[in-house]
């Protein structure tokens, strides 16, 4: 329990304090400066060098004027902010601050000095908030005496910009103390999320595999750097991908996170640094500061591909081009994959087989495009399980092969989620009822292609797939552009030694052609469970679940700090409803049998949403 409560915390006539501290004139320090001091604070910006201060308040200044320019505010408020603002090199004249917030390096024993001089030079009414962006806050504030006004209050970069405040309540923390901080945030035009004290807090911990789930995708070979990048924002609408990301962000920067993330949860693998990024930052290859990263720049513009870190090799994706890309009437990319057969394949509607939210938005995707009723375009079970009856008849595997047998298709798409028993029986039920020359398209939101061809008597007719599905549980649109699809041979279905195989090609063109005919651009990958857009993003979304699970931060605030702090294009917890948890269950735990990782283990939070519902009685069923 906080002890020695100060009412005055609770609520103030005026939310934003009269006087704001700010300790560090760094990037950041300089930022939240300006924030305080633009939204009606007088501010007291301390640093030990003279020169740091000039160059803050020289580019406060510049800032303020630019604003001007803009004719975003007058040249009168610019003068009337820069009347506000004092600097100095005397940590004492903090003394009548209500509010100090400390900006200093991420160094614990640096924080520690700092909040301890603080504690004896301000009033216990004041609030002393951290800008940490991972070290614990209730590590910080051991010791003191008024331990219980020490808060987390993290801002983005850059802090006048970013609209998110990650306000952390340490062990000792008054409530009172997070009510009074999240009212100054908002008074700064600004937007709280409230989490418990846990390292990397929310959005640094959330968006760790964002980064090393994309540096174990690179490292292995399944993907080339450009290629992660560009599947993130063509598949799953990331504004920007891992490597371009870390690249602005500072290499260096990234893998320091990474490893205090790490290190504070004692080596658990989720957050495993990568070699990769350790060797970028041991070359001095930090990204667009240094003018190399996973990309090359000039003048911070990027002006090269990729650096070749990991190209992607081997007979899967030899002889093909970045990417391979179909329509029915525009050119087609891929060697071997005519307009001629896409127009020839695309003439034939494919029917679904699943039980999946993939499953239904492609059979809603197919009815549109060939305007055939929904009901003749696939099967799709409302849930993932049982295939089974109580005596362990597999009925769904009859369903199937009765459907169809009276929907007779060229191509059969699967997307099948939660045992790998009634998958395997359900895709053989497939290959039992469709033509010797169908062939079929399976979703990897599970095993790897070739793990399921293996399942097959005909393996070379499989061919894997991946799409990412919005939030709202519907396909990408096409209002920007082709959304990219991945799409995978099995290793059954390898050409040896370069040769042409008829049967093969014929194969290749039913995929890309059907992927292309239901809007998206295809693109080749070397097979693995999970694909590479969904491997990402599962992860993603696995330890937003732990997040939720643990206590540590409500959903909504999950989802608003993830949209506001990283600019995804949705709330981890909302996209998992999109998917479907127990695709995403069912991906990570494909992915933890194929690689053999612990890293991927499904979280009880992921667990308890994929498999256990409340019922009307208010227990719950599985």
């Amino acid at each position: 329990m906080p002890v020695g409560g100060n009412s005055g915390w609770v609520h103030s006539a005026n939310p934003v304090p009269a006087v704001v501290g700010v300790v560090g004139a760094g990037t950041m320090g300089a930022g939240i400066a300006q924030v305080a001091v633009t939204s009606g604070a007088r501010v007291v910006l301390f640093d030990v060098e003279p020169r740091v201060l000039e160059r803050a308040v020289a580019g406060l200044t510049d800032r303020l004027q630019r604003s001007v320019e803009k004719g975003q505010r007058t040249a009168e408020d610019a003068a009337s902010c820069l009347e506000r603002l004092s600097t100095t090199t005397e940590l004492s004249d903090l003394a009548a601050a209500e509010l100090v917030v400390e900006a200093v390096p991420e160094k614990l024993e640096l924080k520690r000095r700092v909040f301890a001089q603080l504690e004896a030079i301000c009033p216990p009414s004041a609030v002393l908030a951290s800008n940490t962006s991972s070290l614990p806050i209730s590590v910080l504030g051991a010791g003191l005496t008024h331990a219980e006004r020490v808060v987390g209050m993290h801002f983005f970069n850059p802090a006048p910009v970013m609209r998110l405040v990650e306000v952390v309540a340490g062990e000792d923390t008054d409530p009172a103390v997070v009510e009074r901080v999240r009212e100054i945030v908002a008074a700064f035009g600004k937007q709280a999320i409230v989490c418990q004290d846990t390292p990397g807090f929310i959005v640094n911990r959330v968006a760790r595999n964002f980064y090393g789930e994309a540096l174990r995708i690179v490292g292995e070979g399944t993907a080339d750097v450009s290629q992660v990048d560009e599947l993130l924002q063509g598949a799953a609408g990331f504004r920007m991908g891992p490597f371009e990301l870390m690249d602005l962000i500072g290499i260096d920067v990234n893998y320091d996170v990474t490893q205090s993330v790490y290190a504070a949860f004692h080596q658990e693998p989720r957050f495993r640094p990568h070699p990769l990024q350790a060797r970028k930052v041991a070359a001095g290859q930090l990204g667009r500061k240094t003018g190399r990263g996973f990309y090359r720049y000039d003048g911070g513009v990027r002006v090269s591909n990729a650096s070749p870190d990991r190209p992607v090799a081997g007979p899967s994706s030899a002889g093909q081009g970045a990417g391979t890309r179909a329509t029915a009437t525009a050119s087609v990319d891929t060697p071997g994959v005519s307009v001629q057969a896409a127009q020839r394949w695309t003439a034939y509607p494919p029917v679904v087989v699943g039980d999946t939210p993939l499953a239904n938005a492609l059979r809603a995707r197919i009815a549109t495009v060939w305007n055939r009723p929904p009901a003749d375009c696939g099967l799709a079970f409302a849930q993932p399980q049982p295939h089974w009856d109580e005596t362990g008849k597999q009925w769904r595997a009859e369903e199937v092969e009765a459907f169809l047998r009276a929907h007779p298709s060229r191509v059969v798409m699967v997307s099948v989620a939660g045992d790998e028993t009634a998958h395997r029986q359900i895709l053989q039920a497939v290959e039992r009822a469709v033509a010797r020359d169908a062939v079929l398209l399976t979703s990897v939101a599970g095993p790897s292609t070739s793990r399921q061809a293996a399942w097959l008597t005909e393996p070379k007719r499989l061919r894997g797939f991946s799409i990412v599905l919005r939030a709202d549980g519907t396909l990408p649109g096409t209002s920007l552009g082709e959304p990219l699809a991945e799409w995978f041979r099995p290793v059954q279905a390898i050409r040896a030694g370069g040769a042409t195989e008829a049967t093969l090609d014929a194969v290749d063109e039913a995929c890309v052609s059907a992927l292309a005919a239901l809007g998206f651009a295809p693109r080749l990958l070397r097979d693995g469970p999970g694909g590479v857009a969904l491997r990402i993003l599962s992860m993603v979304l696995n330890e937003a679940q732990v997040v939720l699970h643990e206590g540590t931060a409500t959903a909504a605030d999950i989802d608003l700090g993830m949209r506001l702090g990283t600019n995804y294009p949705a709330g981890p917890v909302e996209w998992l409803n999109g998917i479907g948890p127990v695709s995403v269950w069912y991906a990570l735990s494909a992915l933890q049998r194929e690689l053999g990782d612990a890293r991927y283990q499904p979280s009880p939070g992921l667990t308890a949403a994929a498999w256990y519902r409340p019922t009307k009685t208010g227990g719950e069923e599985c």
